[in-house]
């Protein structure tokens, strides 16, 4: 038998043994380019599906009819009684700074699996969605997502709050006499210079909760109330404001405009620093809360996207603070009705 005849057996024998192969390989391929189809439709659809869950939580925030009677009301009442002027300072000394943590959920606010509570509006912003608890028998647990508001925190040097605020405007409205100048600092180990300045503007009408023209003194929030995050607990609030502002480091703006809330309160904090339950906050206690959370207002919807606060501290695994929850306590405190 010469090559030439060889080879044509050689290749009689590859087509014989290799086509058949080759022909389930190219099934198989197409098998798996439709299951690939297939999961894509699956997960474009999943993801439709939690985008319509969303607005839905969204559209179901409890406030929503409230704020809509309030928002083009362009001369709103003032205060009974009369404006109030408030100012509050700590010059050096430590702060608490929270550090990402999963909240424990309190029953009293977030109910049991059987009879869930406060779960319509921006996850996290207004209520805590169903999917985003974890349970343990007939009880809800933690939030299974990292937030501001948990256990974790650490301490930063050098402390410094100076703040002036009016409140005259009893209720939302499209425009507001309350005013509020602020400028907090505190500093890393390192020497580094942290910074959060409000208000260029406040917040004269809420999105998915009131905000009482920017300022709002004597009043309970948080928690039950439906007032801010349920993921704080419901504690009262002897001034409060909301307002966009900025985040500095050594002197550098890094994230302009942010949404800025801050808030004196009653004590919440227990043993260990562990953010309280409603039966544990101390009401003959005192303390100032700053916040620039991870959420940005989206105006023209009345609601909230995820925005990650370009705070300028690396945690330790690397990542960026995604935000600022900051807490003073060696306070001076000074109000009167002018």
């Amino acid at each position: 038998m010469n090559t030439h005849q060889n080879r044509g057996k050689e290749f009689s024998l590859a087509r014989k043994f290799i086509m058949p192969v080759l022909l389930l390989f190219a099934v198989f391929v197409s098998s798996a380019n439709i299951i690939a189809q297939d999961m894509d439709k699956d997960m474009m659809m999943d993801k439709e599906q939690m985008m319509k869950m969303m607005k839905m939580l969204k559209d179901m925030a409890p406030a929503k009819g409230y704020i809509k009677a309030h928002k083009d009301v362009q001369e709103p009442l003032g205060l009974l009684g009369g404006p109030i002027t408030v100012n509050i300072e700590q010059d050096g000394g430590g702060v608490f700074v929270a550090l990402p943590d999963k909240r424990r959920l309190d029953p009293q606010v977030f109910g049991t699996p059987k009879m869930p509570m406060k779960f319509a509006g921006t996850p996290g912003v207004t209520g805590v969605p169903l999917m985003a608890r974890d349970t343990e028998g007939d009880m809800y647990t933690v939030m299974n997502m990292m937030t501001p508001f948990g256990d974790k925190k650490m301490v930063m040097m050098n402390g410094n709050l100076q703040l002036e605020a009016l409140d005259a405007t009893a209720t939302d409205a499209a425009m507001t006499k309350d005013k509020v100048k602020m400028v907090a600092s505190w500093e890393d180990k390192d020497g580094n210079k942290y910074e959060v300045r409000c208000c260029e503007m406040l917040a004269a009408h809420g999105m998915e909760f009131p905000t009482f023209g920017g300022v709002v003194t004597n009043h309970i929030l948080h928690g039950f109330t439906g007032i801010g995050t349920p993921l704080m607990p419901s504690e009262f609030t002897y001034f409060a404001f909301w307002g966009m502002g900025a985040v500095l480091k050594n002197g550098e703006v890094l994230d302009k405009p942010r949404l800025v809330h801050g808030m004196l309160t009653e004590y919440v904090r227990t043993e260990g620093y562990k953010l309280a339950f409603d039966d544990q906050v101390t009401p003959t206690s005192r303390h100032f809360h700053l916040m620039v959370a991870p959420f940005k207002p989206v105006m023209d919807q009345g609601t909230f996207e995820k925005a990650p606060v370009k705070t300028g501290l690396t945690l330790p695994n690397g990542m960026e603070l995604p935000f600022w929850h900051v807490m003073f306590e060696s306070l001076n405190i000074d109000s009167e009705r002018e």
